[in-house]
Formats: structure tokens, sequence, C-alpha cells
């Protein structure tokens, strides 16, 4: 019995020891990581905020022991999902709060449950560069109970170090999965058809072929200036008409158009023209996707008309129409330019500006 007496006491002395030692350590942690991703805030944000995209650049998910639980709810306030691991335990993880496009509130419980405190997780989204990057900082930080030192001690886990890595891996990771997600493209020729033409602005100008798609964008943004000032209503999408497509001097003569109901008087020195398109015939064909494929959706449309042996009409321009664009749409993935090439006179369906 003086045995179990001792015994006792001795476990009780080492428990208060162990108490003791564990306690006085500092249990205080604070990890930060930012890297810039090379994708507009918006893209970035939709992606961090739904939990079922972890999965695909999370680090630890090459863990091949983990078990993933998701509720209904995986993105925005609310939202959760819970793990299981042999390797690392269980945990959970939600969503406390956001400001799209510029931070998310979370917490993080190790080997517990969403009903526990958990330690604060933040993510910072900062726009960079006109836009098309995002500087983006993940953050963690608290305080470990005496059961949670003891736990990183004995598995010998320096719990700073470990998130630090984690964090940094799993943010390269996601530059890479978004830029994959905003190369995807697809070009489809849609076959002939009529375009209805009509009244439009304009602005023509010739520019180096590397300079064209900068060159467009400023003058879409003018024209649509020009229009927002003087209240004259857009009656369709920007367009690009190609008069001259010079390789051996790598130059183009084109004109960036903007559709209006009707013919717009303009005093004399107005920074834009008035003009109108005919109606005609055309051979359709669809980009969507970034502007860097437009030059093969070209090749697809021309291979095209020359295997069918369709005539063009060489009196008129080709065009290209800019249906869904930056800013309307952030992801280029998800961008719509329409080539628009035309041939001599075919029955046909008719499609607006």
């Amino acid at each position: 019995m003086k045995i179990l007496k001792y015994l006792f006491f001795l476990i009780l002395i080492l428990f208060i020891g162990v108490a003791v030692y564990f306690g006085t350590q500092d249990g205080n942690f604070a990890v930060s990581e930012t890297k810039t991703i090379d994708a507009p805030v918006e893209v970035v944000f939709q992606n961090i905020n739904d939990y079922r995209n972890w999965e695909t650049w999370g680090s630890w998910m090459e863990d091949e022991t983990i078990k993933i639980n998701y509720p209904e709810s995986t993105s925005g306030e609310g939202a959760s999902y819970s793990w299981k691991s042999k390797k690392d335990g269980e945990g959970a993880m939600q969503t406390l709060s956001i400001i799209p496009n510029t931070s998310l509130q979370q917490k993080i419980i190790f080997n517990g449950t969403l009903e526990d405190e958990g330690y604060p997780v933040v993510w910072s989204l900062e726009p960079i560069e006109n836009g098309s990057k995002t500087k983006v900082t993940w953050s963690m930080q608290g305080t470990l109970g005496l059961f949670e030192k003891i736990y990183f001690a004995t598995q010998n886990i320096n719990l700073e170090e470990e998130i630090s890595e984690m964090y940094a891996k799993s943010l390269e990771n996601l530059n890479s999965v978004l830029l994959q997600k905003m190369d995807v493209y697809s070009i489809s020729v849609d076959g002939i058809t009529g375009y209805s033409g009509g009244y439009y602005l304009y602005n023509t100008t010739a520019a180096k072929q590397t300079e064209i798609s900068e060159k467009i964008a400023q003058m879409i943004k003018q024209i649509q200036l020009f229009m927002e000032e003087n209240t004259i209503p857009a009656q369709g999408n920007p367009f690009v008409t190609y008069m001259e497509w010079d390789e051996i001097n790598n130059s183009a003569i084109f004109t960036v158009g903007i559709p209006t109901k009707d013919r717009v008087i303009l005093p004399d020195g107005s920074p834009v023209i008035s003009g109108f398109m005919e109606s005609s015939t055309a051979l359709k064909t669809t980009l969507k996707g970034k502007y860097t494929n437009l030059t093969q959706a070209w090749e697809v449309a021309q291979k095209y008309i020359s295997e069918k042996n369709i005539a063009k009409d060489n009196t008129l321009s080709p065009f290209e129409v800019y249906r869904i664009q930056y800013p309307q749409e952030k992801n280029p993935a998800y961008w719509v330019t329409e080539i628009y090439i035309p041939l001599e006179t075919q029955e046909a369906n008719s499609t607006n500006l």
C-alpha cells in the first residue's frame, strides 16, 4: 500500500513538474507569409473564399491519410470544413467575416471542433500593378494552452516553422493553380452569320502589332469616357476593325469603335468620329480566353474559310467584337471575343453589334 502511495505522489510530483515547466514556456506564436500572386484580386478572392478550392493548392493536402469533410456551406461568412489525419490529427476551420476582394477573417482549431475558440487567421489582399496582380498576406497568431504546448513539444513540432513553411508552399501552389485556370481557352467556328451593322463612335490609329492590345484598351477607355461625359449610351460592345495588317513592317492600321443607337452629331474638334457600318455576311469565330490566343483564333477562322472554299468579301474589313472583357470580367479565361470575316453575300442569321 505504501508503494502505491509513493508511486501516486511520484506521478503527482512529475505531473506538477511538467505543468510548471511547460507553464513557464512562452506559448505565444505568430506567423505571416506574403506573396505576389499573378492574378487580379477578384480572381484570388473568389478562389480562397471557397474551402473546396483549397484542395488544389493547400500543401497539407499532400498528406495521403487526410480526410476532408465539407458542410453545405463552404464559401462566405460561416463557411467551414474539417479534417482528420493520422499524421496531423484532426481539426477544423471557419470563416468569421469577409470584406470582398480585401480580407478574410477565419479561425483554425487544432485537435478540436468548431465549438472551440481556435486561433485567428487573416488573409489580406491588395491589388498591385494596375490590378493585374495581387499582394497576398496570410497570417496566424495565438497563444498555446498548457496541453497544446505539451503536445507540440512531445511531437517535436516547431509550430511557427511548420506553419510558415506550409503557408509559403501553399501560396506558391495557389499562384500556379490560378495561372493555369486563367490560361484555359477555347476556339469555336460558329458558322456564317448576318451582321446588322449600325452607327458607332470611333477613332483610327496605327501601331506596332506588339502594341495593339495596349492601344486598343486605351482607345476604348477614351471613347467610353467621351460617351459618359456627353451622356451618350452605348448600343453594343466595343469592336475593332482592321484596315491594314503589315507583317513585313510588323504594323497595323485599325479602328476602335463603340456602337450607338443613332447617328451622333459631333462638334468640330471632337476627339471621336461618328461612323456607320454596313450590314454584311460574315464567318463568325469565338474565342473564350486571353487575347494572347487571338492569333490562333484568326488562324482557325482563315483555315476554315480555305478548307470550305468560302469566298471572302475583300471590300470590307474583318473585325473583332469584345462581348465579355475586363473590367466586366476579371478572369481572362471567361473573356469572350468574336471574330467576323466578311464574306460574299450568302443566306445567314443576323447578329447585332
